[in-house]
């Protein structure tokens, strides 16, 4: 291996000791072996530390860092982002692995496409124990040569799982953009952002397994609805994760996630590196699709009504140590 590798792998990760070991083990097990390995423990409370530890001390590829607080899950994965020294970066979730080709087929695409931004498979969706549920059929049209066409597939696919999050990507590009933000549906506004700078590359294969169980991130319900004696407006809740599992601050904050996410969306066209005509068509795009997002602007309101009513209910208290 280089003194710096080709790629850096970062895992973000609070009490995964469930899944940590199979997760580190799918990573190291890769045909490819240029990388490091980063994994940034949020204040775990379980055997996280330990299996981590153990594991850095049999291979030198991996580095383990540890926060003394929970700093919420988008923190987390800024900490990993940051810490990358490597030419391209791959995400990695604790409950998530990968075939043993998986970094290998990615980086064979990156390098010989220098306009290819990010580098994904299919997904494969198994359950807690490893069966499978799914093949997952990613909806995103964000190949083509046209920002303005990658842009627009990716406003259009609604309730996509976001697993591209999850792929190979250039450094480079990621380092002309805002980190990820410790908001709801960050990851989507990152891959938005990084459409507007290159291509994305889907490999046929499903190489990347995304666990599907009862305590993952998008099962984590807003601080609000745990608390059952209590006046409230609604047991309703917007996107998940809820705004919690980014950042343990936002427990009590109105925080109209749909609004943030207009917001990030128009930003991300203003600041691209592209022609004045490229930005008007992108907001050509954007326009009609603010107005599909309407009824979830108005939920928005709705929500931050009943989040009032929790704080004069609640006293105020340590965030909930179920965030990530």
């Amino acid at each position: 291996m280089q003194s710096t590798p080709l790629v850096s792998v970062g895992l973000f990760v609070y009490n995964g000791e469930r899944f940590l070991k199979a997760a580190l083990d799918s990573i190291l097990s890769q045909t490819f072996t240029d990388f490091e390995l980063i994994i940034s423990d949020n204040a775990s409370t379980d055997r996280t530390g330990e299996i981590a530890e153990a594991y850095a001390k049999r291979d030198g590829r991996i580095r383990y860092y540890r926060s003394e607080k929970n700093m919420g899950a988008g923190w987390n994965a800024r900490r990993v982002y940051e810490l990358a020294t490597g030419k391209y970066f791959k995400l990695a979730a604790v409950d998530d692995l990968i075939e043993p080709d998986f970094l290998r087929q990615c980086v064979a695409v990156i390098e010989s496409d220098p306009n290819c931004v990010v580098v994904h498979s299919r997904t494969k969706e198994v359950d807690e124990n490893g069966n499978f549920i799914r093949n997952y059929v990613t909806p995103m049209k964000t190949d083509s040569n046209d920002p303005v066409e990658r842009f627009r597939g990716l406003l259009t696919t609604g309730g996509d799982m976001c697993y591209q999050i999850f792929g190979v990507m250039r450094m480079s590009a990621l380092r002309q953009l805002p980190p990820q933000g410790s908001y709801v549906n960050a990851d989507g506004v990152l891959l938005a952002r990084m459409s507007l700078l290159g291509r994305f590359h889907e490999i046929p294969e499903y190489l990347f397994i995304s666990t599907r169980h009862s305590k993952q991130s998008m099962a984590t319900l807003p601080v609000r609805l745990t608390q059952q004696r209590r006046f409230r407006l609604t047991n309703r809740y917007g996107t998940l994760p809820s705004p919690e599992w980014w950042d343990p601050a936002k427990t009590r904050a109105m925080t109209f996630p749909e609004f943030r996410r207009v917001l990030e969306y128009f930003l991300s066209i203003y600041r691209a590196p592209l022609g004045a005509r490229q930005k008007l068509r992108c907001y050509c795009v954007f326009l009609p699709w603010i107005r599909w997002q309407f009824t979830g602007m108005l939920k928005d309101l709705f929500l931050a009504a009943d989040q009032v009513l929790y704080n004069l209910q609640v006293p105020r208290t340590t965030p909930a140590e179920h965030l990530k």
